[in-house]
Protein backbone atom coordinates (compact mmCIF):
# COMPACT_ATOMS: atom_id res chain seq x y z
CA UNK A 1 0.00 0.00 0.00
CA UNK A 2 2.91 2.49 0.41
CA UNK A 3 4.31 1.79 -2.39
CA UNK A 4 0.90 2.60 -4.50
CA UNK A 5 0.41 5.79 -2.55
CA UNK A 6 4.16 7.12 -3.69
CA UNK A 7 3.33 6.22 -6.63
CA UNK A 8 0.48 7.74 -7.22
CA UNK A 9 1.72 10.84 -5.13
CA UNK A 10 4.24 11.07 -8.02
CA UNK A 11 2.56 10.51 -10.58
CA UNK A 12 0.10 13.14 -9.83
CA UNK A 13 3.14 15.63 -9.28
CA UNK A 14 4.41 14.86 -12.74
CA UNK A 15 0.88 15.48 -14.07
CA UNK A 16 1.36 18.30 -16.96
CA UNK A 17 -1.53 21.13 -15.90
CA UNK A 18 -2.25 24.30 -17.12
CA UNK A 19 -1.28 26.56 -14.89
CA UNK A 20 1.34 29.08 -15.92
CA UNK A 21 4.72 28.29 -14.15
CA UNK A 22 7.39 31.44 -13.25
CA UNK A 23 10.74 29.49 -13.05
CA UNK A 24 11.81 30.37 -16.64
CA UNK A 25 15.80 30.04 -16.75
CA UNK A 26 18.22 27.65 -16.09
CA UNK A 27 19.34 27.55 -12.15
CA UNK A 28 22.08 29.95 -11.23
CA UNK A 29 25.20 28.71 -8.84
CA UNK A 30 25.80 30.99 -6.31
CA UNK A 31 29.46 32.57 -5.77
CA UNK A 32 28.72 32.50 -2.37
CA UNK A 33 27.18 29.79 0.24
CA UNK A 34 23.18 30.51 0.02
CA UNK A 35 23.23 31.45 4.28
CA UNK A 36 26.03 33.89 3.07
CA UNK A 37 23.26 36.19 1.57
CA UNK A 38 20.56 35.62 3.76
CA UNK A 39 22.62 36.62 6.84
CA UNK A 40 23.85 39.63 5.33
CA UNK A 41 20.55 40.49 4.36
CA UNK A 42 18.88 40.24 7.56
CA UNK A 43 21.78 41.97 9.14
CA UNK A 44 21.22 45.01 6.67
CA UNK A 45 17.43 45.39 7.57
CA UNK A 46 19.04 45.00 11.35
CA UNK A 47 21.29 47.67 10.65
CA UNK A 48 18.70 49.92 9.00
CA UNK A 49 16.38 50.07 12.49
CA UNK A 50 19.96 51.01 14.28
CA UNK A 51 20.20 54.02 11.66
CA UNK A 52 17.10 54.86 11.92
CA UNK A 53 16.57 54.32 16.23
CA UNK A 54 19.87 56.93 16.25
CA UNK A 55 18.14 59.78 14.40
CA UNK A 56 17.78 62.76 16.67
CA UNK A 57 15.01 64.22 14.80
CA UNK A 58 11.85 62.53 14.07
CA UNK A 59 11.80 60.91 10.61
CA UNK A 60 9.60 63.50 8.82
CA UNK A 61 11.43 63.43 5.12
CA UNK A 62 9.19 60.75 3.40
CA UNK A 63 6.72 63.51 3.45
CA UNK A 64 8.35 66.08 1.62
CA UNK A 65 6.89 67.02 -1.70
CA UNK A 66 7.05 68.95 -4.93
CA UNK A 67 4.56 70.17 -6.95
CA UNK A 68 4.04 71.26 -10.59
CA UNK A 69 0.86 72.86 -11.44
CA UNK A 70 -0.84 71.79 -14.88
CA UNK A 71 -3.95 73.06 -16.77
CA UNK A 72 -7.36 71.54 -16.11
CA UNK A 73 -7.46 71.08 -19.93
CA UNK A 74 -4.85 68.87 -20.07
CA UNK A 75 -5.85 67.04 -17.18
CA UNK A 76 -9.38 66.48 -18.93
CA UNK A 77 -7.36 65.44 -22.14
CA UNK A 78 -5.19 62.75 -20.30
CA UNK A 79 -7.80 61.27 -18.03
CA UNK A 80 -10.15 60.81 -20.91
CA UNK A 81 -7.40 59.48 -22.95
CA UNK A 82 -6.80 56.82 -20.29
CA UNK A 83 -10.24 55.86 -19.91
CA UNK A 84 -10.54 54.95 -23.47
CA UNK A 85 -7.14 52.84 -23.61
CA UNK A 86 -8.42 50.83 -20.94
CA UNK A 87 -11.86 50.41 -22.70
CA UNK A 88 -10.48 49.37 -26.13
CA UNK A 89 -7.93 47.32 -24.22
CA UNK A 90 -11.15 45.45 -22.43
CA UNK A 91 -12.74 44.81 -25.62
CA UNK A 92 -9.66 43.83 -27.66
CA UNK A 93 -8.96 40.83 -24.84
CA UNK A 94 -12.25 39.64 -24.75
CA UNK A 95 -12.84 39.75 -28.43
CA UNK A 96 -9.06 37.83 -28.28
CA UNK A 97 -10.20 35.66 -25.96
CA UNK A 98 -13.69 34.06 -27.30
CA UNK A 99 -12.44 34.43 -30.64
CA UNK A 100 -8.54 34.20 -30.95
CA UNK A 101 -6.36 30.77 -31.41
CA UNK A 102 -6.21 28.41 -29.36
CA UNK A 103 -3.22 26.46 -28.29
CA UNK A 104 0.11 27.70 -26.15
CA UNK A 105 -1.06 29.53 -23.42
CA UNK A 106 0.91 32.20 -24.88
CA UNK A 107 -0.35 31.89 -28.42
CA UNK A 108 -3.52 33.79 -27.29
CA UNK A 109 -3.07 37.55 -26.51
CA UNK A 110 -6.03 37.01 -23.32
CA UNK A 111 -4.10 35.29 -21.04
CA UNK A 112 -0.46 36.95 -21.67
CA UNK A 113 -2.03 40.06 -21.38
CA UNK A 114 -4.15 39.18 -17.83
CA UNK A 115 -1.41 37.54 -15.62
CA UNK A 116 1.92 38.91 -17.35
CA UNK A 117 1.02 42.14 -18.56
CA UNK A 118 -1.74 43.55 -16.27
CA UNK A 119 -1.28 41.92 -13.08
CA UNK A 120 2.25 41.82 -12.65
CA UNK A 121 3.31 44.85 -15.12
CA UNK A 122 0.56 47.45 -14.21
CA UNK A 123 1.53 46.29 -10.10
CA UNK A 124 5.00 47.55 -10.72
CA UNK A 125 3.79 50.71 -12.95
CA UNK A 126 1.05 51.49 -10.18
CA UNK A 127 4.28 51.49 -7.61
CA UNK A 128 5.90 54.17 -9.65
CA UNK A 129 3.00 56.12 -10.68
CA UNK A 130 0.07 56.19 -7.96
CA UNK A 131 -3.54 55.91 -9.14
CA UNK A 132 -2.88 54.44 -12.45
CA UNK A 133 -5.32 51.81 -12.32
CA UNK A 134 -8.00 53.85 -11.44
CA UNK A 135 -7.42 56.09 -14.38
CA UNK A 136 -7.35 53.01 -16.71
CA UNK A 137 -9.69 51.00 -14.99
CA UNK A 138 -12.64 49.99 -17.95
CA UNK A 139 -15.24 49.25 -15.22
CA UNK A 140 -15.10 51.98 -13.06
CA UNK A 141 -15.22 54.43 -16.68
CA UNK A 142 -18.36 52.52 -18.58
CA UNK A 143 -20.06 52.74 -15.33
CA UNK A 144 -19.09 56.20 -15.24
CA UNK A 145 -20.24 57.04 -18.85
CA UNK A 146 -23.89 55.60 -18.53
CA UNK A 147 -24.27 57.30 -14.74
CA UNK A 148 -22.98 60.39 -16.96
CA UNK A 149 -25.91 59.72 -19.07
CA UNK A 150 -28.13 59.42 -16.55
CA UNK A 151 -27.52 62.45 -15.13
CA UNK A 152 -28.09 64.35 -18.19
CA UNK A 153 -32.03 62.63 -18.46
CA UNK A 154 -34.66 65.11 -19.36
CA UNK A 155 -35.71 67.07 -16.33
CA UNK A 156 -38.46 64.91 -14.32
CA UNK A 157 -36.76 62.45 -15.59
CA UNK A 158 -36.68 59.42 -12.32
CA UNK A 159 -32.87 58.84 -11.77
CA UNK A 160 -31.54 55.44 -10.15
CA UNK A 161 -30.52 55.63 -6.55
CA UNK A 162 -28.57 52.77 -5.40
CA UNK A 163 -30.08 50.61 -3.17
CA UNK A 164 -27.31 49.15 -1.03
CA UNK A 165 -25.36 52.35 -1.05
CA UNK A 166 -25.31 52.41 2.41
CA UNK A 167 -25.30 49.03 2.94
CA UNK A 168 -21.32 48.73 3.58
CA UNK A 169 -21.15 51.45 6.09
CA UNK A 170 -17.74 50.12 7.01
CA UNK A 171 -14.85 47.89 6.21
CA UNK A 172 -13.81 46.00 2.96
CA UNK A 173 -14.71 42.15 3.38
CA UNK A 174 -16.03 41.79 0.47
CA UNK A 175 -12.85 43.33 -0.98
CA UNK A 176 -10.70 40.78 0.98
CA UNK A 177 -12.86 37.72 -0.02
CA UNK A 178 -12.86 38.58 -3.88
CA UNK A 179 -8.79 38.94 -3.69
CA UNK A 180 -8.58 35.59 -2.40
CA UNK A 181 -10.98 34.25 -5.26
CA UNK A 182 -8.58 35.87 -7.86
CA UNK A 183 -5.38 34.63 -6.19
CA UNK A 184 -7.03 30.96 -6.75
CA UNK A 185 -7.47 31.33 -10.29
CA UNK A 186 -3.97 32.26 -10.62
CA UNK A 187 -2.37 30.17 -8.57
CA UNK A 188 -4.64 27.31 -8.76
CA UNK A 189 -7.11 26.86 -11.03
CA UNK A 190 -5.88 24.49 -14.16
CA UNK A 191 -8.68 26.92 -16.72
CA UNK A 192 -6.53 30.23 -16.11
CA UNK A 193 -4.58 29.67 -19.03
CA UNK A 194 -7.22 28.99 -21.58
CA UNK A 195 -8.61 31.74 -23.97
CA UNK A 196 -11.97 31.00 -23.64
CA UNK A 197 -12.63 29.68 -20.20
CA UNK A 198 -10.70 33.12 -19.07
CA UNK A 199 -12.65 35.35 -21.25
CA UNK A 200 -15.71 33.73 -19.72
CA UNK A 201 -14.11 34.41 -16.50
CA UNK A 202 -13.63 38.66 -16.97
CA UNK A 203 -17.26 38.04 -18.52
CA UNK A 204 -18.33 36.94 -14.88
CA UNK A 205 -16.20 40.11 -13.18
CA UNK A 206 -17.61 42.08 -15.70
CA UNK A 207 -20.87 41.54 -14.72
CA UNK A 208 -20.72 41.27 -11.23
CA UNK A 209 -18.58 44.61 -10.88
CA UNK A 210 -21.19 46.64 -12.97
CA UNK A 211 -23.95 44.92 -11.08
CA UNK A 212 -22.23 46.26 -7.74
CA UNK A 213 -22.05 49.82 -9.32
CA UNK A 214 -25.32 49.75 -10.03
CA UNK A 215 -26.73 48.44 -6.41
CA UNK A 216 -24.27 50.14 -4.24
CA UNK A 217 -22.55 53.17 -6.61
CA UNK A 218 -19.63 53.74 -8.10
CA UNK A 219 -17.39 54.81 -5.21
CA UNK A 220 -18.73 52.19 -2.72
CA UNK A 221 -17.99 49.18 -4.41
CA UNK A 222 -14.68 50.71 -5.14
CA UNK A 223 -13.93 51.15 -1.97
CA UNK A 224 -15.52 47.86 -0.39
CA UNK A 225 -15.36 45.53 -3.12
CA UNK A 226 -13.14 46.15 -5.68
CA UNK A 227 -9.57 44.34 -4.86
CA UNK A 228 -8.00 45.35 -7.39
CA UNK A 229 -9.12 49.06 -7.17
CA UNK A 230 -7.60 48.23 -3.51
CA UNK A 231 -4.21 45.83 -4.09
CA UNK A 232 -3.05 48.67 -6.92
CA UNK A 233 -4.02 51.67 -5.08
CA UNK A 234 -1.79 50.38 -2.18
CA UNK A 235 0.69 49.80 -4.46
CA UNK A 236 0.19 53.44 -5.52
CA UNK A 237 0.92 55.11 -1.90
CA UNK A 238 4.56 53.58 -2.05
CA UNK A 239 4.95 55.54 -5.48
CA UNK A 240 7.20 58.17 -6.08
CA UNK A 241 5.02 60.19 -8.64
CA UNK A 242 1.23 61.40 -7.83
CA UNK A 243 -1.32 63.15 -9.76
CA UNK A 244 -3.14 65.57 -7.40
CA UNK A 245 -6.60 67.46 -8.86
CA UNK A 246 -6.49 70.48 -7.59
CA UNK A 247 -9.31 72.83 -8.29
CA UNK A 248 -7.52 74.93 -11.05
CA UNK A 249 -6.11 72.30 -12.43
CA UNK A 250 -3.97 69.26 -11.66
CA UNK A 251 -0.67 68.66 -9.91
CA UNK A 252 2.10 66.20 -10.20
CA UNK A 253 3.28 65.13 -6.41
CA UNK A 254 7.05 63.98 -6.10
CA UNK A 255 7.56 62.32 -3.25
CA UNK A 256 9.98 59.52 -1.04
CA UNK A 257 8.71 56.06 -1.55
CA UNK A 258 6.41 55.08 0.82
CA UNK A 259 5.46 58.35 1.87
CA UNK A 260 1.56 57.83 1.40
CA UNK A 261 1.83 55.06 4.08
CA UNK A 262 2.29 56.98 7.04
CA UNK A 263 -0.24 59.81 6.06
CA UNK A 264 -4.18 59.03 6.82
CA UNK A 265 -6.09 57.05 9.19
CA UNK A 266 -5.73 53.63 10.82
CA UNK A 267 -6.51 51.37 8.82
CA UNK A 268 -9.54 48.97 9.67
CA UNK A 269 -9.42 45.22 10.80
CA UNK A 270 -10.73 44.17 7.40
CA UNK A 271 -8.12 46.74 5.30
CA UNK A 272 -5.33 44.83 8.07
CA UNK A 273 -6.68 41.48 6.78
CA UNK A 274 -6.46 42.62 3.42
CA UNK A 275 -2.77 43.74 3.49
CA UNK A 276 -1.80 40.19 5.28
CA UNK A 277 -3.87 38.58 2.56
CA UNK A 278 -1.80 40.55 -0.13
CA UNK A 279 1.42 39.35 1.12
CA UNK A 280 0.76 36.19 1.85
CA UNK A 281 -0.50 35.28 -1.64
CA UNK A 282 2.12 36.16 -3.23
CA UNK A 283 4.47 35.00 -0.50
CA UNK A 284 2.57 31.37 -1.13
CA UNK A 285 3.34 31.40 -4.81
CA UNK A 286 7.09 31.12 -4.41
CA UNK A 287 6.80 29.04 -1.78
CA UNK A 288 4.54 26.17 -3.80
CA UNK A 289 8.02 26.26 -6.41
CA UNK A 290 10.56 25.04 -3.67
CA UNK A 291 11.26 21.43 -3.36
CA UNK A 292 9.94 21.43 0.11
CA UNK A 293 6.43 22.33 -0.90
CA UNK A 294 6.79 19.38 -3.61
CA UNK A 295 7.31 17.05 -1.09
CA UNK A 296 4.01 18.37 1.50
CA UNK A 297 2.16 18.13 -1.88
CA UNK A 298 3.39 14.51 -2.29
CA UNK A 299 3.10 13.45 1.16
CA UNK A 300 -0.57 14.91 0.95
CA UNK A 301 -1.25 13.40 -2.19
CA UNK A 302 0.07 9.34 -0.84
CA UNK A 303 -2.66 10.09 2.20
CA UNK A 304 -5.43 11.45 -0.10
CA UNK A 305 -4.78 8.45 -2.10
CA UNK A 306 -4.82 6.11 1.04
CA UNK A 307 -8.31 7.69 1.86
CA UNK A 308 -10.01 6.88 -1.37
CA UNK A 309 -9.92 10.82 -2.27
CA UNK A 310 -7.61 10.54 -5.13
CA UNK A 311 -9.23 7.63 -6.74
CA UNK A 312 -12.95 9.62 -6.54
CA UNK A 313 -11.84 12.66 -8.27
CA UNK A 314 -8.66 12.02 -9.93
CA UNK A 315 -5.13 12.82 -9.56
CA UNK A 316 -5.05 16.86 -11.03
CA UNK A 317 -8.47 17.64 -8.78
CA UNK A 318 -6.59 16.32 -5.56
CA UNK A 319 -3.48 18.13 -6.73
CA UNK A 320 -5.43 21.26 -6.59
CA UNK A 321 -7.42 20.55 -3.02
CA UNK A 322 -3.69 20.34 -1.76
CA UNK A 323 -2.86 23.80 -3.25
CA UNK A 324 -6.27 25.16 -2.80
CA UNK A 325 -5.62 24.39 1.41
CA UNK A 326 -2.28 26.08 1.62
CA UNK A 327 -3.69 29.39 -0.63
CA UNK A 328 -6.20 29.61 2.19
CA UNK A 329 -3.70 28.78 5.21
CA UNK A 330 -0.85 31.01 4.02
CA UNK A 331 -3.21 34.09 5.31
CA UNK A 332 -3.68 32.31 8.75
CA UNK A 333 -0.80 31.75 9.42
CA UNK A 334 1.32 35.45 8.53
CA UNK A 335 -1.69 36.35 10.38
CA UNK A 336 -1.01 34.21 13.74
CA UNK A 337 2.25 35.23 13.38
CA UNK A 338 1.88 38.82 12.71
CA UNK A 339 -0.35 39.03 15.70
CA UNK A 340 1.84 37.13 18.12
CA UNK A 341 4.50 39.27 17.62
CA UNK A 342 1.83 42.66 17.80
CA UNK A 343 1.21 40.58 21.15
CA UNK A 344 4.33 41.21 21.97
CA UNK A 345 4.90 44.46 21.21
CA UNK A 346 2.04 45.26 23.48
CA UNK A 347 2.66 45.80 26.57
CA UNK A 348 5.83 47.79 24.78
CA UNK A 349 3.59 50.52 22.97
CA UNK A 350 0.84 50.38 25.72
CA UNK A 351 -2.42 49.83 23.72
CA UNK A 352 -4.06 46.93 22.75
CA UNK A 353 -2.34 43.57 19.98
CA UNK A 354 -5.75 44.30 17.68
CA UNK A 355 -4.57 48.25 17.70
CA UNK A 356 -0.89 47.59 17.49
CA UNK A 357 -1.32 45.18 13.94
CA UNK A 358 -3.67 47.75 12.68
CA UNK A 359 -1.07 50.25 13.62
CA UNK A 360 1.82 48.70 12.09
CA UNK A 361 -0.30 46.92 8.86
CA UNK A 362 0.68 49.35 6.23
CA UNK A 363 4.16 49.16 6.95
CA UNK A 364 4.16 45.20 5.14
CA UNK A 365 3.15 47.00 2.09
CA UNK A 366 6.89 47.93 0.88
CA UNK A 367 7.75 43.98 1.67
CA UNK A 368 4.79 42.62 -0.64
CA UNK A 369 5.93 45.00 -3.41
CA UNK A 370 9.59 43.96 -2.98
CA UNK A 371 8.84 40.14 -3.09
CA UNK A 372 6.12 41.14 -5.99
CA UNK A 373 8.95 42.44 -7.64
CA UNK A 374 11.54 39.70 -7.06
CA UNK A 375 9.33 36.37 -7.44
CA UNK A 376 7.76 38.41 -10.89
CA UNK A 377 10.62 39.96 -12.78
CA UNK A 378 12.34 37.26 -14.64
CA UNK A 379 8.79 36.45 -15.44
CA UNK A 380 7.57 40.07 -17.10
CA UNK A 381 10.61 40.34 -18.99
CA UNK A 382 10.90 36.78 -20.49
CA UNK A 383 6.84 35.50 -21.28
CA UNK A 384 5.69 39.36 -21.73
CA UNK A 385 7.82 38.60 -25.22
CA UNK A 386 4.44 36.70 -26.21
CA UNK A 387 2.85 39.76 -26.28
CA UNK A 388 4.63 41.26 -29.44
CA UNK A 389 3.24 38.49 -31.90
CA UNK A 390 -0.05 37.89 -29.93
CA UNK A 391 -0.59 41.74 -30.94
CA UNK A 392 0.38 41.37 -33.88
CA UNK A 393 -1.95 38.50 -34.93
CA UNK A 394 -4.97 38.85 -32.13
CA UNK A 395 -7.04 36.36 -33.81
CA UNK A 396 -4.95 34.14 -35.26
CA UNK A 397 -5.85 34.79 -38.77
CA UNK A 398 -2.44 35.62 -40.66
CA UNK A 399 -1.76 39.11 -39.88
CA UNK A 400 1.74 40.78 -39.03
CA UNK A 401 0.06 44.14 -37.91
CA UNK A 402 3.45 45.53 -35.67
CA UNK A 403 5.86 43.31 -37.94
CA UNK A 404 6.32 41.06 -34.79
CA UNK A 405 4.63 37.55 -35.80
CA UNK A 406 6.28 34.69 -35.36
CA UNK A 407 8.52 36.14 -32.89
CA UNK A 408 10.69 33.90 -30.35
CA UNK A 409 10.99 34.32 -26.63
CA UNK A 410 14.78 35.42 -25.79
CA UNK A 411 15.07 33.47 -22.51
CA UNK A 412 18.20 35.31 -22.47
CA UNK A 413 16.87 39.14 -22.06
CA UNK A 414 17.71 38.57 -18.66
CA UNK A 415 20.49 36.83 -16.31
CA UNK A 416 20.02 34.45 -13.26
CA UNK A 417 22.53 36.32 -11.65
CA UNK A 418 20.88 39.52 -12.38
CA UNK A 419 17.36 37.90 -11.42
CA UNK A 420 18.99 37.13 -7.79
CA UNK A 421 20.64 40.61 -7.73
CA UNK A 422 17.18 41.97 -8.16
CA UNK A 423 15.80 39.42 -5.51
CA UNK A 424 18.02 40.35 -2.57
CA UNK A 425 18.37 44.17 -3.53
CA UNK A 426 14.29 44.25 -3.69
CA UNK A 427 14.25 42.28 -0.18
CA UNK A 428 16.32 43.99 1.21
CA UNK A 429 15.17 47.62 0.02
CA UNK A 430 11.43 46.64 0.97
CA UNK A 431 12.04 45.61 3.77
CA UNK A 432 14.10 48.32 5.35
CA UNK A 433 11.52 50.95 3.99
CA UNK A 434 8.62 48.88 5.54
CA UNK A 435 12.11 49.73 9.19
CA UNK A 436 11.26 53.24 8.66
CA UNK A 437 7.41 54.01 8.09
CA UNK A 438 7.31 51.60 10.66
CA UNK A 439 9.22 53.61 13.09
CA UNK A 440 7.68 56.80 11.83
CA UNK A 441 4.17 55.54 12.79
CA UNK A 442 5.51 54.36 16.25
CA UNK A 443 6.96 58.18 16.85
CA UNK A 444 4.06 59.76 15.90
CA UNK A 445 1.82 57.54 18.11
CA UNK A 446 4.33 56.44 21.49
CA UNK A 447 6.37 59.52 21.22
CA UNK A 448 9.28 58.37 23.69
CA UNK A 449 7.75 54.80 23.73
CA UNK A 450 8.32 54.44 19.73
CA UNK A 451 11.67 52.77 20.17
CA UNK A 452 11.28 49.86 22.56
CA UNK A 453 7.61 49.21 20.74
CA UNK A 454 9.25 48.37 17.71
CA UNK A 455 11.76 45.34 19.03
CA UNK A 456 9.40 42.32 18.54
CA UNK A 457 8.25 43.47 15.13
CA UNK A 458 11.78 44.24 13.78
CA UNK A 459 12.66 40.59 15.04
CA UNK A 460 9.83 39.69 12.57
CA UNK A 461 11.36 41.73 9.97
CA UNK A 462 14.46 40.06 10.18
CA UNK A 463 13.48 36.88 9.98
CA UNK A 464 10.73 37.68 7.31
CA UNK A 465 13.86 38.70 4.96
CA UNK A 466 15.85 36.02 5.14
CA UNK A 467 12.79 33.66 4.99
CA UNK A 468 12.15 35.60 1.68
CA UNK A 469 15.11 35.36 -0.06
CA UNK A 470 15.32 31.26 0.77
CA UNK A 471 11.77 30.65 -0.89
CA UNK A 472 13.19 33.02 -3.74
CA UNK A 473 16.41 31.36 -4.12
CA UNK A 474 14.79 27.16 -4.25
CA UNK A 475 13.83 27.88 -8.05
CA UNK A 476 17.08 30.22 -9.12
CA UNK A 477 19.85 29.41 -7.65
CA UNK A 478 21.96 26.08 -7.06
CA UNK A 479 23.45 27.00 -2.93
CA UNK A 480 26.78 26.87 -3.25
Amino acid sequence: MRVAAALAAALAAAAPVAALGHALAPRYDLPLPLWHYLAGAAASVALSFVVVALARQPLRALAVTLEVAAGAALERAVAGLLRALGVTALALLLAAGLFGPIGDWDANLLPVAVWVLWWVGLGFACALVAGLWRALDPWQALARGVAGRSNRAAPGTLRWRPPLRRAFAGGCVPAVLLFLAFAWTELVWGGNAHPRALAVLVLAWSALAWAGMALMGRATWRRRCDPFDRFFGLLGRLAPLQVHRRAMGWALVVRWPGAALVQGRLPSRSETAFVIVMLATVGFDGLSETPAWESFTAQALAVLYAAGVVHAIGYAAAGSLVKTAGLLLAPLAWAGIYLVFCALAAPLAGEPAGRVARRFALSLVPIALAYHLAHYLSYLLIQGQAALPALSDPFGLGWDLFATRGREIDIGVIEMRTVWAVAVASIVVGHVIAVVVAHIEAQRAYGARALRSQGPLIVLMIAYTAFSLWILSQPIVEAG
